[in-house]
């Protein structure tokens, strides 16, 4: 079936400009870090625009349009929620890239409009979180019409992390406003918005696409997919001091930090072991994002029982880590989804499949597992050239998409 047919011509389309653009960011990130910036570029822009575009236009959206291209489907008519869902995911989309270019001028700071300032980056963040919560609202509206064996609990799952997240998101704003001296209580507030949204929501997102792939039975397991995505859920939040810095950390603090990742890592690496199991699994598209998800959680499993001290220090490590999740598992997963709905040649996913790869690889040259004197410029110079790597092979991909949905597309019309 055409993607064109599924989700509509446009919006899948502008969310892999999203990927692509916040990728070719990154990019430029790096490559700060070993020429000039032009202009008034700063890094830590640069960095907000990158992972603020990533995360509102690729790691929030691609999951949202897969879901409203399921309902869709189910529903085979026009809805009210439906409606709500599709015009909220434009919003999003538009908002999100709205934020992008004022994040990577001004990051978080005012920026002049006529005789005032206004901070125009978070202004139209804001606007992103209400976008998600108008398809929650419109999903809520079609789910009693979608019958309990058509629903997916992961899906639904990533749903309630997706708003608990937005809570931090509002606080952090909150914070700002009220100019609060407490350094951790905005950090507090920032960590807990990430925890939920990639502990939570891109994590349950990536089984629920996985899922959506090739449907799993847990019915080996002593516990049901519902209870495991519970089990994220109540997991997810309660990590969110592993991202503040370890001079701020309480004994308290890091026990919870611990019992969330454990609760968390474990139930990730049940998902990944049953689907692993099923003698039916698609090799090889499925392959590669259930392979970095289980690292994913094999990797939060032992960060909860070792010493912090290892890992918290380490800002590399922690980067390494993020990756492993949101440009491995979840966009290996998305990809492998639109992949086959186009019914593509294998190859082209291998490609993008091995570019991330790749940039995972370099990323370790950075961290603390890379022997120091093995190290040198040139790290910086292959992590720079990597970089590149899943910007070029996901735009070849999309020229694919795009040209193989135009062809079924003219199928159709001509049978």
């Amino acid at each position: 079936m055409a993607l064109d047919k599924t989700f509509g011509r446009y919006q899948w389309q502008v969310i892999l400009f999203c990927f692509v653009l916040a990728a070719f960011t990154g990019v430029l990130f790096r490559l700060g870090m070993l020429i000039p910036l032009p202009g008034e570029l700063s890094l830590q822009n640069i960095r907000h625009a990158h992972s603020h575009l990533m995360f509102f236009g690729w790691a929030a959206a691609l999951p949202l349009l897969i879901m409203y291209g399921k309902v869709k489907l189910l529903l085979e008519g026009k809805n009210r929620g439906l409606k709500m869902m599709y015009w909220s995911l434009w919003a999003i989309l538009l908002f999100g890239l709205l934020s992008y270019p004022f994040f990577l001028l001004f990051g978080y700071h005012p920026v002049p409009v006529a005789t005032t300032s206004m901070p125009l980056s978070v202004i139209f963040s804001g606007l992103v979180l209400i976008g998600w919560y108008l398809f929650v609202a419109g999903y809520l509206l079609v789910r009693k019409e979608v019958s309990e064996e058509d629903r997916n609990p992961w899906f639904e799952a990533a749903l309630v992390m997706l708003v608990v997240s937005s809570f931090g998101a509002w606080g952090v704003a909150v914070a700002q406003f009220m100019n609060l001296a407490n350094p951790l209580v905005g950090k507090a507030l920032t960590h807990f918005f990430l925890a939920c949204f990639t502990e939570g929501w891109v994590v349950l997102s990536t089984i629920a696409i996985l899922d959506e792939l090739f449907e799993f039975s847990f019915d080996s397991l002593p516990f049901s997919a519902a209870t495991l995505s519970a089990l994220i859920l109540l997991g997810a939040p309660l990590t969110f001091p592993y991202g503040i810095s370890e001079s701020l950390l309480t004994t308290p603090m890091l026990l919870t930090a611990r019992v969330g990742g454990l609760i968390t890592g474990v139930s990730l690496c049940l998902v990944g072991y049953t689907m692993l199991r099923n003698e039916e699994l698609p090799k090889p598209i499925i392959l590669w994002p259930l392979a970095l998800l289980l690292l994913k959680g094999v990797m939060q499993v032992v960060a909860s029982v070792i010493p912090s001290g290892f890992w918290l220090s380490d800002h590399a490590l922690r980067i390494f880590y993020l990756h492993v999740l949101l440009l491995g598992g979840f966009t290996l997963a998305g990809v492998a989804y639109l992949h086959k709905l186009s019914k593509l040649d294998i190859r082209s996913f291998t490609g993008v499949a091995l570019s991330i790869v790749i940039v995972l690889v370099s990323l370790l040259f950075l961290t603390r597992l890379w022997p120091v004197a093995w190290s040198g410029m040139w790290v910086y110079y292959v992590v720079s050239g990597a970089a590149i790597l899943p910007a070029v092979a996901l735009g070849a991909e999309w020229w694919k998409l795009s040209t193989k949905s135009v062809q079924i597309s003219n199928e159709g019309t001509e049978g």
